[in-house]
C-alpha cells in the first residue's frame, strides 16, 4: 500500500522508525518530506512543523504530486473531558475553534458571522466530517470524536466554551490544515491523536503520549 504518514516532526515517530530499522530518505527539492519502505508499504512522511498554515501548504504540495491509498495524521492534543493521558482518539469531525471575533461582547465564530457556510465544498453533513470507511476494522479501537483545532491554547472557560459550541472532546492545533486539504484533495485519510493532556483534570504525561503513538503506528502498519 501507498501511505502518507502526516507528522509535525520526524522525532515524533522515532521510536517506531528505530522498531523497523529505517531511515527515511529526504526528497531534495521539499525537505520536509521522505520516503523508505516498511514492510510491504511504500510509506511517505510529510514533517509539517507546528501550525495550520505549514501545514495546509506542505500537504498540498504533496497531495499535488500522487494520491495515496490511505494518508494517515498522526497528532498531540488536549482533551475537553477526563481522558486519561496516552489515549488515542479518531477524529471524525473538525471544527475551527477559535476563528472569529468578538461582537458586543459576545464570541462569535466565522458561522455566525455568515463567512463561512456549512454546505460550501468541502464541508460534508455540515462540517469537516471524515466519512472514509476503509480499513474501519483497522481504526475501529479508536473512540471517534468531534475535534477543535486552534492558534492557541487558553484558560478553562475558554475551552469550556468551545467544548459547549462544538460538542467537541479534544483540542490540536494542525489537524484542521490536514483535514480540510484531504476533503478538498478526495484523499483517503484518518486523523490520530493522542491525549498529552486532559484539560478537565490536569492529568499530563507527553512522555506516555509520545510512546502510546509510536505504539499505535508500529501496529497500524502491520495491520494495514
Amino acid at each position: 500500500m501507498k501511505l502518507l504518514i502526516c507528522v509535525t516532526s520526524l522525532c515524533d515517530i522515532e521510536q517506531a522508525l528505530k522498531h523497523y530499522n529505517v531511515e527515511p530518505v529526504k526528497h531534495a527539492a521539499m525537505p520536509y518530506f521522505y520516503s523508505t519502505k516498511i514492510l510491504h508499504h511504500e510509506v511517505d512522511i510529510v514533517a509539517t512543523g507546528l501550525g495550520i498554515f505549514q501545514t495546509v501548504y506542505k500537504l498540498t504540495k504533496v497531495l499535488g504530486l500522487q494520491k495515496y491509498h490511505l494518508a494517515l495524521n498522526l497528532c498531540a492534543g488536549n482533551a475537553y473531558s477526563a481522558i486519561e493521558p496516552g489515549t488515542i482518539l479518531n477524529i471524525v469531525n473538525e471544527k475551527p475553534g477559535d476563528y472569529g471575533m468578538m461582537l458586543n461582547g459576545e464570541w462569535q465564530d466565522f458561522y455566525d458571522m455568515g463567512m463561512l457556510k456549512r454546505e460550501d465544498e468541502p464541508h460534508v453533513r455540515g462540517g469537516f466530517v471524515n466519512l472514509n470507511n476503509s480499513y474501519m476494522n483497522v481504526f475501529m479501537p479508536f473512540k471517534k470524536v468531534v475535534g477543535v483545532t486552534v492558534n492557541h491554547h487558553t484558560d478553562r472557560n475558554s475551552y469550556e466554551a468551545r467544548r459547549d459550541k462544538y460538542k467537541a472532546e479534544c483540542e490540536t492545533i494542525e489537524n484542521l490544515g490536514f483535514a480540510y486539504t484531504c476533503l478538498y484533495e478526495k484523499q483517503n485519510y484518518y486523523s490520530l491523536c493522542v491525549i498529552e493532556r486532559s484539560l478537565a483534570t490536569n492529568a499530563e504525561n507527553s512522555v506516555l503520549a509520545a510512546s502510546r503513538l509510536n505504539e499505535t503506528l508500529i501496529d497500524l502498519i502491520e495491520k494495514l
